[in-house]
């Protein structure tokens, strides 16, 4: 896991401000398993079930109520990403998806019930299902990856106007002088060299775009399928 520290604000300009989120709770010991079988799942609806070890579902994460951010009344949950689309929130071990293409890529994560991933080495499952006979165009093992997953939905201002930017990485790491992610919110833009969640404040009533990349050293793209989330939108109320 790459930990939480307190750190000066990544973007200020304009009235906009993104900053490093401190993490107090924090699971460790946190474990997600599939149990499902590989060789079950085929095209079209599958169940998935799941084991959860030192982490409860549907449980409201202690943080929750001092935070101010977005959180779901049912408590804790799994993030169920397939093919970097918009996260499906989970919250129960057992549940139904549909694989509609032949190549499916799979990311659970653990999330806190303020949609916060829990990023432990053991709290995420990453699969691959492909149906034909076409070789993977991703090697889950070894190419740098980045999903996305917040901010989604819709968010009300009168609740505070705190929102949390977080995304999940598997096989690589970020650094000052390695890997960055680089944001684009709205017309603002910005670089982190951190895997942690950032809270971002001061955003206006309305549709907002965001979108993050995946980037070497030198500011270019990494070599990647799933480098880039493409342009998601969100709404503040």
């Amino acid at each position: 896991m790459v930990g939480c520290s307190v750190n000066k604000e990544v973007y200020n300009s304009n009235g906009i401000k993104v900053s490093p989120k401190v993490t107090t709770d924090n699971f460790p010991s946190a474990k997600l398993t599939l149990l499902t079988k590989d060789n079950s799942v085929k095209k079209g609806k599958n169940n998935f079930t799941f084991e959860i070890n030192s982490y409860k579902l549907k449980q409201q994460t202690p943080e929750a109520n001092s935070n101010h951010l977005a959180n779901s009344h049912k408590g804790q949950h799994i993030h169920f990403i397939v093919n970097n689309g918009p996260y499906q929130a989970k919250y129960v071990p057992t549940f139904e998806a549909d694989f509609n293409t032949n190549s499916n890529i799979v990311l659970a994560f653990l999330s806190r019930s303020f949609h916060e991933s829990v990023k432990e080495n053991g709290a995420y499952v990453l699969k691959q299902y492909q149906f034909n006979d076409e070789p993977p165009y991703i090697d889950i093992e070894k190419d740098p990856l980045l999903f996305y997953s917040r901010p989604k939905g819709t968010y009300q201002l009168d609740k505070g106007d705190k929102i949390l930017l977080d995304f999940y990485l598997a096989n690589t790491k970020l650094s000052r002088h390695g890997h960055k992610v680089k944001i684009t919110l709205d017309n603002h833009q910005f670089i982190v060299d951190k895997w942690q969640p950032y809270i971002i404040e001061g955003l206006q009533k309305g549709v907002h775009e965001i979108q993050i990349e995946l980037i070497d050293s030198k500011g270019d793209a990494i070599s990647s399928s799933f480098n880039n989330s493409g342009i998601r939108k969100f709404n503040i109320k």
